[in-house]
């Protein structure tokens, strides 16, 4: 297939109202700019910005030809359009890299940022270079993070809480993988806890703020702020916490003195909130030089 061909095809999946007016504009853009881009690609873009105005960062080159119609929801009538545009698309790595590398619209594989295309194809995805930097950027914090252990933990009291927080089991039994999750965050700067619903990742959560705030020697609580995509999540988080905190027995949470930082928790919010959007820009209050307080 042509690239002219491609475009018209775009065209009439967006007169059907499978793709956006911007999902064609991008194609539309990469052909104008880069008359040497082949057909296929123009497919990768405008199915990159369909992904992209459903909250996905890039669009998985391997699955474009299995799962990608009903990730999007197209109807039974697109399937034989849908079959007759991936014809064109090259079915493994080798064979993209052959058809796409040394384009002007896309970088493959970028070793840094010093490109200047606007699409790049990088670990089995197509992005466009700003979602590309932003991945790489985040995976940067999150590598030096990961890296950076805590030292000065007091390890004697660290277990001695660990083992009033979590009831002890028989050797017999399973590890505690909530205690053992607790106890590795202490040990550094990041910490991801998951699970389905229902497997204590709340509960978890809850006791790790009691050990934190425990281990901490200064005079003030530890500065905690609690943050959830919606704003219904970030109440139900606020509350679970709390029926969380309040669940330890009495004399334990006497000890630690737990109302006294239970209230310098403050409510939960939204993630928008906490960062601070700004109406009618891009930034944000708190950036990597505005860090939060917290």
């Amino acid at each position: 297939m042509t690239p002219q061909a491609m475009l018209q095809t775009l065209q009439r999946w967006r007169d059907a109202g499978w793709l956006r007016h911007l999902d064609l504009a991008l194609a539309r853009f990469v052909h104008q700019t880069d008359p040497a881009a082949p057909a296929s690609l123009l497919l990768g873009c405008a199915l990159l910005a369909c992904l992209e105005g459903r909250g996905h960062a890039g669009l998985p080159l391997a699955e474009i030809t299995t799962e990608l119609p009903g990730v999007l929801g197209w109807p039974p009538e697109a399937a034989d359009e849908w079959r007759a545009a991936v014809a064109a698309w090259p079915h493994d790595a080798s064979a993209r890299q052959r058809a796409w590398q040394g384009l002007a619209a896309l970088q493959w594989e970028p070793a840094d940022d010093a490109g200047v295309s606007p699409l790049v194809a990088c670990g089995g995805l197509l992005y466009l270079r700003r979602y590309w930097r932003y991945e790489v950027r985040v995976a940067a914090q999150v590598r030096a993070r990961a890296s950076d252990l805590a030292h000065d933990i007091d390890l004697a009291a660290a277990r001695n809480l660990l083992d009033r927080l979590f009831e002890p089991r028989p050797p017999d039994e399973p590890p505690d993988w909530q205690k053992i999750a607790c106890a590795l965050a202490l040990r550094g700067r990041l910490t991801l806890v998951t699970g389905g619903p229902g497997t204590g990742k709340t509960y978890t959560a809850a006791r790790l703020l009691v050990l934190l705030q425990s281990l901490h020697r200064g005079a003030q609580p530890l500065r905690v702020a609690l943050a959830a995509p919606t704003g219904k999540a970030a109440a139900r988080l606020r509350q679970s916490i709390s029926q969380a905190l309040q669940s330890l027995d009495a004399p334990l949470a006497a000890a630690l003195a737990l109302t006294r930082w239970v209230a310098a928790l403050g409510p939960a919010r939204t993630l928008h909130a906490l960062l601070g959007t700004q109406p009618g820009t891009r930034r944000l209050r708190h950036d990597a030089a505005q860090p939060l307080d917290v």
